[in-house]
């Protein structure tokens, strides 16, 4: 590939990472659900790809606001996709949706052949796009899907739990000990570096990839209390972990578990880096955070 890659959601936890990746990668400036902006934002790209991550991509946010879950991720969807039909018809466009949308899957680990039965506001609409993203491909345009499940690393923000625990733990540090508040850990979570999933993500632009959707998984599941007690081990100071029961969230989910066999065999992607240096980086960079916040 010669020509520029367009990322939408390019400020975000994701995109941040796939532009510091991507050398040719540039963000898709604009609202996505204004149509008119992304139909000129593609028009003056001229992109030979278009990555499309901007999205309400919290659960828990989704519940508080269902309407503003659809607004964005399926009208936003739409309009990218109208703006390639018409502005740049042979760039290729990966849609990035969520291992979410399958619910509670009776597969473990789950493969792209399972049933589609979103539980959460955030999962239905992120189907939704892939419905419009599926019909876009029909209709001749060169669209593949990643069905991505969690991950975790550098940047990640407080609305999600390891976001927020890292960012609990640099306060506590900063303050000689602290609490981290906590909500349900028993569930149990796929997780994968968000630098594996660039790496996925480029991948899958790839025009010998076939178009199609992709799940992007770990393959194996951990809980979440492992989760927690690696992040408190590296913590520089003692640290009380409180229950919360205000951070359960609605349907959470016991068991999410993806299988990429699909997207290993068509592109040789393998994850890389380990959950614990992804922690550890994480914790990292909410340290920096901190003093950043504690210097302004």
């Amino acid at each position: 590939m010669a020509g520029p890659i367009l990322v939408t959601g390019a400020e975000g936890f994701v995109g941040s990472h796939l532009l510091a990746r991507l050398e040719r990668a540039r963000a898709l400036d604009g609202d996505v659900t204004d149509a008119q902006a992304m139909g000129d934002a593609v028009g003056r790209g001229k992109p030979e790809a278009i990555v499309h991550l901007a999205a309400g991509s919290s659960v828990s946010t989704s519940w508080g606001d269902p309407g503003e879950a659809w607004r964005v991720n399926v009208l936003g969807t739409v309009n990218v996709l109208e703006a390639v039909r018409t502005r740049a018809p042979e760039a290729r466009v990966l849609v990035v949706s969520t291992g979410e949308v399958y619910g509670r899957a009776e597969e473990i680990p789950t493969t792209e052949n399972a049933p589609v039965v979103p539980l959460s506001p955030y999962a239905a609409s992120k189907a939704a796009a892939e419905v419009a993203a599926g019909q876009a491909q029909r209709a001749g345009l060169d669209v593949v899907v990643a069905r991505a499940f969690q991950h975790e690393g550098p940047g990640r923000d407080e609305r999600f739990a390891v976001g927020s625990w890292s960012a609990q733990i640099a306060r506590a540090e900063d303050a000689g000990g602290g609490t981290v508040l906590v909500g349900d850990l028993s569930a149990r979570r796929d997780i994968t570096d968000v630098r594996d999933v660039c790496r996925a993500y480029e991948a899958l632009l790839d025009r010998s990839v076939p178009a199609g959707t992709y799940n992007v998984a770990s393959g194996g599941a951990v809980e979440m209390h492992e989760v927690l007690d690696i992040l408190v081990g590296l913590a520089e100071c003692a640290i009380e972990v409180v229950r919360d029961p205000e951070r359960a969230r609605p349907a959470d989910l016991p068991v999410v578990c993806g299988d990429s066999t699909l997207l290993r065999a068509t592109t040789s992607w393998t994850p890389t880096i380990p959950l614990d240096e992804t922690l550890a980086d994480t914790l990292q960079a909410a340290r920096a955070a901190a003093e950043r916040m504690a210097s302004a």
